[in-house]
């Protein structure tokens, strides 16, 4: 996928593992993690520059900063990674490939070409994930599109392997079918993740976009083990629009069970913080990094109830 294109509402690039059996009675005995790893994604705070982005996220304890390629390109990428590297701060992830389906007017090639050019970028900026948004169906059918990410995340995933990254595959609310991607549903991602079948494809978990999933709570045990990341926002209500995200705990999202079901399954990856506002986009609420982050570490503590 591009690097410049987004739907018209927002400035983006729209763009292994076991078998999947989600709903299982037997959980696997793994130990809690017992830590949390917080970033902050550059789609929270596009107004900012990478410098005072990199040095407020330090000063506020993050663990990594979560980059969007747009932003990252007009830094210059080496530039990006000394600097990232000099604050030390590591990198949960760079956004995002994809578009396999000719979104964006792509070929599938074209679209492989532009995802190993971030590939190579992720490597030198360190990143441990790279995200993937399939793109729409596009005059497809469903099945067809499917094949078509899963050849992409088959081709790519050696790629990324050789390279230390692993490709997360992001599904998104129902709202967004016409504009993001095709996968609405984790057992639709999860389907891809059983094809493809590389340990270093994973699961990016929005809790924006999966909270209302069936059963959520008591499936986390089993989606931990194929999550690459965890993206942490808020919201009023389901999903609506691009940049109507809450900060954490802001909102009805149940982001403590959540966190807390994670890290009771033992996920130790990147819990990333994205707060994607209009408000916050053009100064008028700006959303404050240590705030989130106080949040997150407050609500990962709250107790976990399977039962709701």
């Amino acid at each position: 996928m591009n690097k410049s294109s987004l739907p018209q509402s927002v400035v983006r690039v729209t763009p292994s593992g076991p078998q999947v059996n989600v709903v299982q009675s037997g959980q696997p005995a793994v130990a809690p993690a017992t830590k949390l790893r917080i970033s902050f994604s550059q789609m929270t705070s596009l107004r900012w520059s990478l410098l005072d982005e990199v040095l407020q996220l330090k000063a506020s304890g993050y663990d990594g900063i979560g980059l969007w390629r747009p932003m990252v390109s007009h830094q210059g990428e080496e530039l990006a990674a000394d600097l990232i590297r000099e604050v030390g701060l590591g990198v949960s992830s760079l956004s995002f490939i994809g578009g396999f389906t000719g979104t964006n007017g792509l070929s599938f090639s074209d679209a492989i070409a532009d995802a190993r050019d971030a590939l190579s970028d992720a490597e030198l900026l360190g990143a441990d994930n790279v995200i993937v948004c399939s793109g729409t169906r596009n005059g497809h059918t469903t099945r067809h599109s499917r094949r078509l990410l899963v050849e992409a995340m088959s081709e790519l995933s050696d790629d990324a392997g050789q390279r230390g990254i692993r490709l997360c595959v992001l599904p998104m609310h129902p709202h967004f079918a016409s504009s993001w991607t095709f996968l609405n549903t984790l057992d639709e991602t999860l389907q891809v993740l059983d094809e493809v079948n590389q340990h270093n494809v994973r699961l990016a978990f929005d809790t924006y976009h999966l909270w209302q999933e069936p059963q959520l709570l008591e499936r986390i045990p089993l989606l931990a083990p194929l999550t690459g990341i965890v993206q942490i926002g808020d919201a009023e209500c389901s999903p609506r629009a691009d940049a109507e995200r809450l900060m954490p705990g802001d909102g009805i999202i149940p982001l403590g069970e959540i966190v807390g079901g994670f890290q009771r399954a033992g996920f130790d990856g990147y819990y990333d913080v994205q707060v994607w506002s209009s408000s916050g986009w053009s100064g008028e609420s700006p959303v404050d990094p240590s705030q989130c982050r106080e949040a997150v570490l407050r609500l990962a503590r709250m107790p976990v109830s399977v039962a709701r």
